[in-house]
């Protein structure tokens, strides 16, 4: 096996660990999405202070979206170990399909009810206005979700001892595509044909190919002190790039995009880290009830949170400029939506909606 891998595969005694790690990100990805939404004032391009803690948070909560994915990459793709593609197509409907239309749905009427009048009035432009994310556009990510569940299947069929050097290169071949290419692109003005994109890890499969990587074959010492340094180059390329470049009345976004190689790097070494930290601390008593408390109820919090961020800027419009509100206010919405989405989940007729 190359030199990059750890000398030995993770023993079995890791795999509570392991466990831990993932509900650990969930968490936090759940909550650095909040955190992101509440701190909306960043895309104003606001001046003073305001531009600086905006960006710092817009920047260290980057991750939410693709640490996601790399999570469903590494608990997902091995499922054939568990059960058939059939049952694993039926749970993933059942997890997200039914959510995303449901909440869709309650995303319309709320649009309706804010505005007093239905924003579409035909049942095509209803369903192109749920699939399009138009009532509620931070349910984008529902779309890329349901393309990489329907991805891994195939992936999956790769013989195992042939999975690491397949992954590492579909890994590289996406990074170059989609990461360094758009980066030179646009720093250097010179174009080129997009044709030459991989077009079998495309999009987020990147992270979710990732995920699985780094987690079933975590890097030796030394690469992954590599990994760490260059995912705080990442993060600080990123923040501190967006401050420099951006002109007083717009945001720069060379170093954005969840894609770009600033993020995959940040969001890498963030996962990898979780992965090797020892969380064993949080498997007992309360502290174990309550992560897993959270844990249960991350999808409730990425559908509802933003409810309640668009109550507190309708009502309190100065809210989003204060840096109490984004992060304290984002901390009590975080809670407030565990606590519903619990709620919900402890009644058998709401379930299905919160899974």
């Amino acid at each position: 096996m190359p030199t990059f891998y750890a000398a030995k595969m993770p023993q079995p005694d890791n795999a509570p660990r392991r466990a831990l790690f993932v509900d650990v990100l969930v968490v936090f990805s759940a909550l650095a999405v909040v955190f992101l939404h509440a701190n909306a004032i960043f895309w104003t391009r606001p001046q003073g202070r305001l531009w600086l803690t905006s960006n710092i948070i817009e920047s260290v909560c980057y991750f939410a979206v693709p640490v996601f994915f790399m999570i469903s990459g590494y608990t997902l793709l091995d499922y054939r170990a568990r059960y058939d593609t059939k049952a694993f197509l039926r749970k993933r409907m059942q997890r997200t399909l039914i959510p995303f239309l449901f909440w869709s749905l309650f995303g319309f009427c709320y649009v309706w009810w804010y505005h007093g009048a239905p924003p579409d009035d035909s049942p095509s432009r209803i369903i192109e206005g749920i699939l399009t994310h138009r009532y509620i556009d931070i349910y984008w990510f529902f779309m890329p979700l349901f393309a990489v569940y329907l991805s891994l299947p195939l992936f999956g069929l790769i013989p195992a001892e042939k999975q690491p050097r397949v992954f590492a290169y579909l890994i590289g071949y996406a990074f170059v595509s989609f990461s360094l290419l758009p980066f030179l692109r646009n720093i250097s003005g010179i174009d080129y044909d997009w044709q030459i994109h991989s077009p079998v890890s495309a999009g987020f499969l990147l992270y979710a190919l990732l995920g699985y990587y780094l987690g079933k074959w975590p890097p030796a010492r030394r690469w992954r002190l590599l990994i760490y340094a260059l995912g705080m180059g990442g993060l600080l390329l990123h923040c501190l790039g967006t401050i420099l470049l951006s002109p007083p009345d717009k945001v720069n976004e060379l170093f954005k995009g969840y894609l770009n190689f600033p993020c995959v790097l940040y969001a890498a070494s963030l996962f990898l880290w979780a992965r090797q930290h020892d969380w064993s601390w949080l498997a007992r008593g309360c502290v174990a009830r309550l992560l897993t408390a959270c844990r249960n109820a991350a999808l409730g919090v990425y559908v509802l949170h933003i409810y309640f961020i668009w109550q507190m800027h309708e009502y309190f419009p100065q809210a989003k400029q204060v840096i109490g509100f984004r992060i304290f206010g984002a901390l009590t919405i975080f809670v407030l939506c565990v606590l519903i989405a619990s709620l919900i989940r402890k009644l058998p007729l709401l379930r299905a909606l919160i899974p």
